[in-house]
This record gives C-alpha cells, sequence and structure tokens, in this order.
C-alpha cells in the first residue's frame, strides 16, 4: 500500500524511518516529496501499524493518508 505521511518535524532522517519500516517490511520504499516535503511510503502493513513504527523511532505522524491503488495486476498473475 502507498502512503502519504506528514511527520511533526521538518527534517526527518529517512535512513533512520526507511530501516524501521523494513524490519516490518524488507521491501519497504521510503522518499520525500520534494514539492512539499511530505514522506511517500510503500509498505504492506495498515496505517495503524506504519504510525506505530515510525513513533517508536522518534518521527509521530500528523497524518497517514493510505493512496488509491496504482497496480497494473501484472506482477500478480
Amino acid at each position: 500500500m502507498e502512503y502519504r505521511i506528514r511527520l511533526a518535524t521538518d527534517v526527518p532522517d529517512l535512513a533512520v524511518i526507511t530501516d524501521a519500516l523494513q524490519q516490518a517490511d524488507p521491501a519497504a520504499i521510503v522518499d520525500r516529496d520534494p514539492r512539499d516535503g511530505s514522506l511517500r511510503a510503500t509498505v504492506w502493513m495498515d496505517g495503524e501499524e506504519l504510525r506505530l513504527a515510525l513513533a517508536q523511532v522518534g518521527y509521530p505522524p500528523i497524518v497517514v493518508e493510505q493512496q488509491a491503488s496504482n497496480c497494473c495486476g501484472e506482477c500478480s498473475g
């Protein structure tokens, strides 16, 4: 699932966040949207699990918004 995340801090350490999310999902991908500074995360966890994982490493989110699926269906047969 893809999420857009607003954190309580403006300058997150993406390495720390990526490591934390990859503990739960080794394929997790995290980056920062240069337009508005929000995080974009693609992970196999629900919003509450994501919220808790971020808070545990010191980055409590203000908003965790699940994005609409953009899956083409090709990889799942």
